[in-house]
């Protein structure tokens, strides 16, 4: 089965924190998410997106996320990814003004986490500048800084091409649009646009391909997921309900 839609669909899922659902379908395979989905979504969502905007600065909450732009033509620069964040009041780290950003590790946090770093760390590190941090009402910003790892993980992926802007203007809803160009592994082009719309207890990622046409569907609320993924003739390659009269799931198969 060519399943790339179905990896990117749920791929997008993971990153935009779309609870259990997208993170264990990334990790496992469609095969796992017959079990995933048989579990309860409506706490998972009622978290996120609220967990997910939060921006954590060495260990502690000092605000919210209210934007990121991402503009990358193949390499990262430290023009590629800007970000906005409302401070909340009596948070923010006396020396913020003089903080160098970098990424924390992710594997155990769901929300952005950060942590100031020195010059000698920078150095020291390998760090790379990726963007910068914009923190209001005092519009303070910051560079931010990641791994040279990191920086080469993206550079050696499919991705070619991204254009992405992701928006909360009151910390509980989030809006986000992406236009990607990924090479496949048969090298391939393809480009398309992820949507994503999210608000407290429900989600809504959809792909749709260069041509207008929709390629994935992720829908998940209080009554329960389902996930649609189609090939570019508009064929099902997967389809997937959950909710309380239980688990359906349709994946077609590839005989070559």
């Amino acid at each position: 089965m060519d399943a790339y839609w179905a990896k990117i669909g749920i791929g997008a899922a993971a990153i935009f924190g779309v609870g259990m659902v997208g993170v264990t379908a990334a990790k496992k395979g469609v095969a796992e998410l017959k079990t995933v989905a048989s579990a309860p979504v409506q706490e998972a969502l009622q978290r996120m997106p609220g967990a997910l905007l939060n921006f954590r600065l060495d260990g502690r909450r000092v605000g919210q996320v209210r934007t990121i732009e991402v503009s990358n033509e193949g390499e990262w620069t430290p023009e590629a990814v800007t970000m906005t964040v409302a401070l909340e009041s009596g948070r923010a780290p006396a020396d913020l003004a003089e903080c160098s950003l970098a990424t924390e590790e992710l594997a155990h946090r769901k929300d952005a986490s950060f942590r100031c770093v020195s010059s000698e760390e920078i150095e020291n590190e390998g760090l790379v500048q990726i963007g910068a941090v914009t923190f209001e009402p005092d519009a303070v910003t910051r560079p931010l800084y990641v791994e040279q790892r990191q920086v080469r993980q993206l550079e050696r992926s499919d991705l070619r091409g991204l254009k992405a802007s992701i928006n909360s203007a009151d910390g509980k809803t989030v809006h986000g649009v992406a236009d990607f160009d990924v090479q496949t592994s048969q090298g391939r082009r393809e480009r398309g646009t992820v949507k994503l719309d999210a608000s407290d207890g429900r989600a809504v990622i959809e792909i749709v391909g260069e041509d207008g046409r929709e390629l994935f569907r992720l829908r998940a609320d209080e009554a329960g997921v389902s996930i649609n993924a189609k090939d570019k003739r508009g064929a099902n390659l997967l389809r997937l309900l959950a909710g309380d009269a239980g688990v359906h799931l349709d994946v077609k198969t590839d005989n070559k």
